[in-house]
């Protein structure tokens, strides 16, 4: 449980942090999320395609 809480902290400290830079300077921050957007955005798209493939099953052989 202290760890759950130790999370939400962080990541609440993580979203303040993200929102004081975002009125600071609101287009740097959209040109981070856009290169990251064409940076993970193929790879997105990769990681569906291949958990869509159907697994190969192996025969154990005994």
């Amino acid at each position: 449980m202290e760890f759950l809480k130790n999370f939400l902290r962080n990541l609440f400290m993580l979203g303040v942090i993200g929102l004081i830079l975002y009125l600071i300077a609101p287009d740097m921050i959209g040109m981070v999320y856009d290169f990251f957007g064409q940076l993970f955005g193929p790879l997105a798209i990769l990681m569906l395609i291949a958990s869509a493939l159907p697994q190969r099953r192996r025969k154990r052989s005994h």
